[in-house]
């Protein structure tokens, strides 16, 4: 848990939300108890839509999104408005995101293991909106050739066991990044 590490390597206070209640009380809260951070922060269940008023309130130093935001792409306005509503012109903003480089409708594979109910956006598309929000793009960079070597081994690891991966479906997402389908790009953003 990303959190719950920066907060033990840095000492940082922290504000973390995710949507799943029982993955707050069961894992974030007894992984910041076991790393000696929970003293430092608090996990609120919410939405990164729609976060309980109390963190929506607040200003931050920092607002991380790693990984999650794909799971906004369809109210990503809203999503870049709720960051905005809690940033200064101070704030700075990271973003880990997937983005799509082919029409949704090629990418049934990839979506086998993904289930999302919607599509997953464009770099350009994404990156317009973040154009037409409160936020400006100040940084921009695409991380997929990094991360694929450890999804050939994932990959390797989860054959093993699943051969036809009618279980262990990880490696598609891994496929749809060599392939070119995806890629892992990161976001630097501010205050404009």
């Amino acid at each position: 848990m990303y959190t719950v590490r920066i907060a033990e390597i840095t000492g940082c206070r922290y504000t973390g939300v995710e949507l799943n209640a029982s993955y707050v009380e069961d894992e974030c809260k007894k992984w910041a108890e076991e790393h000696g951070v929970s003293n430092q922060g608090e996990f609120y269940q919410g939405s990164m839509l729609d976060p309980p008023s109390h963190v929506r309130e607040q200003k931050y130093t920092h607002i991380l999104s790693l990984g999650a935001m794909l799971y906004v792409h369809n109210d990503i306005d809203k999503f870049l408005e709720t960051i905005a509503s809690c940033s200064t012109a101070e704030t700075k903003i990271f973003i880990w995101d997937f983005v799509c480089n082919k029409d949704w409708a090629e990418c049934d594979e990839l979506n086998r293991h993904m289930k999302m109910e919607y599509p997953i956006r464009s770099r350009e598309d994404v990156q317009e909106r973040m154009k037409n929000s409160r936020l400006n793009l100040t940084e921009f960079q695409d991380f997929t050739p990094y991360i694929v070597p450890g999804y050939k081994v994932m990959e390797r690891e989860c054959r093993k066991r699943d051969p036809n991966m009618e279980f262990l479906t990880f490696p598609l997402m891994g496929k749809a990044f060599m392939d070119g389908t995806m890629s892992y790009v990161y976001y630097c953003l501010e205050l404009k």
